[in-house]
């Protein structure tokens, strides 16, 4: 049936659903309705206003027999790509699930058609090192999935970024501990006393810790410390007793004679 056939069967069936009809379909109903049938159109659910084959076999057979008509309608997936000197790589067709989502990761794409090409730059690369590989796992790879021989200059690429990755590392503390006697730290670091504080070495001299500074301060002097507060320059703190200030005196109070 055409659209608006559609759409007078829906108002009939539903007519208490959404605002009033509008005479050009331009109501929010009216309108969800044609969204839907196109949709349904793109994906192959329908065509030229009826159920497609694969549609009236998932209604009426199940999974199976929808797929089986589906089947010689779409190209077979691809377990390899053709990787270029140009730093990237031509998919001559759909990719395997693992293998795209992988390349996903470790690459860019760059234009789809019939044939999808990704790119490699030091920012996709960088990314799937993040993701938790390392350079021998894409190297490897690289190197099952392509038809063509790894180009050196997406191997030097690799090293590369595998090389400078992780040299600085970004991380979170509440407070940190520093002292230029190691001894000291490494006696705080024994005590069992600490474990609350959480305490992790970052260089001989520092401790960092997930306690907020005032909590580390009393923790440190309670374990028998003399720890001084500084500021985010690096200046002692110094902290002033409050001052006690004698309190006014009464005027006397004048005594009846008698």
């Amino acid at each position: 049936p055409d659209p608006e056939t559609l759409l007078r069967r829906l108002r009939w069936e539903r007519p208490l659903r959404g605002s009033a009809p509008s005479a050009e379909g331009t109501d929010l109903r009216s309108r969800l309705a044609l969204w839907t049938l196109n949709e349904a159109e793109l994906l192959g659910i329908t065509g030229r206003g009826a159920l497609s084959a694969q549609a009236r076999a998932l209604l009426n057979e199940g999974e199976e027999a929808a797929a089986a008509l589906l089947a010689p309608l779409l190209p077979e997936p691809l377990d390899h790509v053709l990787l270029q000197a140009d730093l990237t790589a031509v998919a001559p067709g759909p990719l395997e699930r693992p293998l795209a989502e992988t390349l996903s990761v470790l690459a860019d794409v760059e234009s789809k058609g019939g044939a999808t090409v990704y790119r490699f730059t030091p920012g996709s690369v960088r990314r799937a090192l993040d993701a938790g590989q390392a350079a021998a796992d894409l190297h490897a790879f690289l190197a099952a999935h392509s038809r063509t021989p790894v180009p050196q200059p997406l191997s030097y690429l690799i090293d590369d970024v595998a090389r400078r990755h992780g040299h600085l590392r970004i991380g979170a503390a509440s407070a940190y501990v520093r002292c230029d006697d190691e001894a000291v730290l490494n006696e705080i670091l024994a005590d069992r006393r600490s474990t609350g504080l959480r305490l992790r070495r970052l260089a001989p001299t520092v401790l960092a810790s997930q306690a907020d500074p005032g909590s580390l301060l009393e923790a440190l002097r309670e374990m028998g410390y003399a720890p001084a507060a500084e500021s985010a320059e690096g200046d002692v703190l110094i902290t002033r007793a409050g001052a006690r200030r004698t309190p006014p005196r009464t005027p006397p109070v004048p005594v009846p004679e008698g």
